[in-house]
């Protein structure tokens, strides 16, 4: 019987060993799903500090996540001994059994700081108007694009950044924001890429008009009454600048990510104390009172780490955090990392060639 049992136990670990021969396929549903959820999290988190920090007139500073090499291994060991005697009227056998094993899960991750060349295109390069309008055809609000993305349409001026000297929005742009997102959730909005005979590229914005409903042909009339269109173009060129050349242009001039971080960290709530001390500079709430603000994006402040939040980091013994039950402003985090891609028109630079030994 003894026998028998190390025989079964040492097949038992064979099979065992056998089947984990090999890890890498295991692991990628889960590796992906961490990986990707880790990644998120601190780029929410990256986003939410810097955002902190320039109310707190501090440098902002990226770091993004390079390249990431996840590396496993196993090694095994079964050992087994055995003795056995005889004699004309017995006979024993007796096998002892060892185990050995060994995982190691190594990864390896680059980061990659945001500076020189990749810092002045994603933080200073202002957004391409063509961006701007395909993400508007793509799904995203046109409302909020505007709102934190376009500094002027045809010369009609967002409000300023207040942390630079605030300056309040005119009606007419609010006016014209929303109508485009009427627009927008009706299909009424066509923007299309074309090239000239001259082979330059650009990029034309139509109105659905003939056949539309009177709601929304009211509407495309007003828009073109705001912005100074002519009313009886079938397109109008896209630009980018102040203000048109002429009554069949639309011209955005838009905010880099560095003016919209400067425009949310004007929303950060900070300490009575800390702006007591000129510590913080002034905010929305310093500039404006208690008005009502279009943008409802809040950051709020605490002293201890708060428990429902969607993001919270915590920087100079305090809390700041955004509210899980705060849809707008969460919307807005998502935007910003949407604008981090809309905003690098460049080459990527070539990252650091990682050698992985063997395992």
């Amino acid at each position: 019987m003894k026998t028998r049992g190390g025989i079964i136990l040492l097949g038992l670990m064979i099979v065992v060993f056998s089947g984990c021969a090999s890890v890498g396929p295991g692991t990628v549903s889960r590796d992906r799903f961490d990986y990707n959820s880790s990644l998120t999290e601190s780029w929410k988190r990256q986003i939410l500090l810097n955002i902190v920090k320039i109310r707190y007139v501090e440098p902002v500073s990226f770091v993004d996540v390079g390249q990431i090499v996840a590396g496993y291994s196993m090694e095994s060991g079964v050992s087994a001994l055995g003795a056995a005697t005889f004699s004309n009227f017995s006979s024993t056998a007796s096998i002892e059994t060892g185990l050995s094993g060994k995982y190691t899960d190594r990864p390896t991750i680059t980061y990659v700081p945001m500076t020189g060349n990749a810092f002045i295109k994603s933080l200073m390069t202002p957004f391409s108007p063509e961006s701007l309008m395909f993400s508007i055809q793509s799904g995203v609000p046109a409302d909020m694009m505007f709102k934190l993305g376009v500094a002027s349409i045809n010369g009609l001026r967002n409000r300023t950044v207040p942390i630079a000297g605030f300056r309040p929005a005119e009606q007419k742009f609010f006016r014209v924001v929303e109508i485009l997102r009427n627009l927008q959730i009706s299909g009424a909005i066509r923007v299309r890429a074309i090239k000239s005979k001259e082979h330059q590229a650009g990029t034309t914005i139509s109105f659905w008009s003939k056949g539309a409903p009177d709601e929304i042909s009211k509407q495309i009339h007003e828009l073109c009454d705001l912005l100074g269109l002519d009313p009886g173009a079938d397109q109008y060129q896209l630009i980018q600048g102040v203000a048109p050349e002429n009554n069949r242009e639309i011209a955005i001039q838009s905010f880099t990510v560095m003016q919209l971080l400067s425009f949310l960290a004007a929303r950060v709530d900070v300490p009575d104390q800390d702006m007591r001390e000129g510590r913080a500079s002034s905010g929305v709430r310093e500039a404006m009172g208690n008005t009502d603000d279009k943008t409802k994006f809040a950051v709020k402040c605490s002293d201890s780490k708060p428990q429902d939040a969607f993001v919270s980091v915590a920087y100079r013994n305090h809390w700041f955090w955004v509210d899980d039950r705060d849809l707008e402003s969460k919307r807005v985090i998502s935007f910003i990392m949407l604008v981090f891609t809309l905003a690098d028109t460049g080459k990527h630079e070539s990252l650091p060639q990682i050698t992985i030994p063997a395992q």
